[in-house]
């Protein structure tokens, strides 16, 4: 079919008439950005983040201990990054990277917690800490110490042995704040608390060992080394004997 047929007054075709020409590099630049600016910036947000990971990755600092906190609601972060640094003279640059880094991660658990989305939490990180074995030494409160041994046995005696399947002398497995040399001589003050107040904030927490023996963490020669040396620093906790060689700074995520 002729293509004049399409147009009913046979006029000349003028739809492209007025379309248009960009003639210089400027226009052209202009033109271009304007229909590929959010793709750009798209990108730019999506390298960032990629660089900012990559960046978090590389310059992350192991930790040579890693500390559980267990206990039935969240404790100070303040008191807990005073407590990180405390805890350096008593602990050994494990991984030989030239500084000495002890983390405390702190874990709300608990049977009777009112806050059900913050125990869901914590529980499925403890649970993560756990199938790692990134915590040997626990601090913890009676609730919380007496929920997760209540799931089926989780900690060592004081002298390192295994309990039994459903023993219940919790005392035996625990040693109480005020019996760690170490941990009562610290400074844990903060803005708002004094070394005293701090202390009796941290007083009704007690020390633990995690069990090994008897686990199938045992055949495994990296945590077993881990756990000897995570014992040795709980002996000095209770004794209060510090390192010679210690460092005394920290870095913290």
């Amino acid at each position: 079919m002729p293509r004049d047929h399409f147009f009913l007054d046979q006029k000349e075709d003028t739809i492209h008439a007025n379309q248009i020409e960009l003639k210089t590099s400027k226009e052209k630049r202009a033109n271009w950005w304007y229909y590929h600016k959010l793709h750009v910036l798209i990108s730019v947000v999506v390298v960032a983040v990629v660089i900012s990971m990559v960046y978090s990755l590389v310059t992350k600092v192991e930790a040579d201990y890693t500390i559980s906190l267990l206990t039935s609601d969240n404790y100070s972060t303040d008191v807990i990054a005073r407590l990180e640094e405390e805890l350096l003279p008593y602990a050994d640059d494990r991984n030989q990277d030239g500084q000495v880094v002890v983390r405390v991660v702190n874990y709300a658990v608990g049977a009777d917690m009112e806050d059900i989305q913050a125990q869901e939490a914590g529980m499925v990180r403890l649970a993560g800490d756990s199938s790692t074995f990134e915590s040997a030494i626990f601090l913890s409160d009676e609730e919380a110490f007496a929920w997760l041994e209540g799931q089926g046995g989780f900690f060592a005696y004081n002298d390192g042995s295994t309990p039994e399947e459903g023993a219940t002398d919790y005392e035996n497995m625990r040693i109480d704040w005020e019996n760690c040399k170490a941990l009562t001589e610290m400074d844990l003050s903060i803005e708002v608390l004094n070394k005293e107040e701090a202390q009796k904030y941290m007083s009704s927490l007690a020390l633990s060992m995690r069990s090994l023996e008897g686990t199938g963490f045992a055949e495994d020669e990296e945590i077993v080394s881990y756990y000897e040396d995570s014992k040795a620093m709980y002996e000095r906790l209770i004794s209060g004997e510090k390192l010679e060689n210690s460092q005394n700074t920290s870095e913290s995520e």
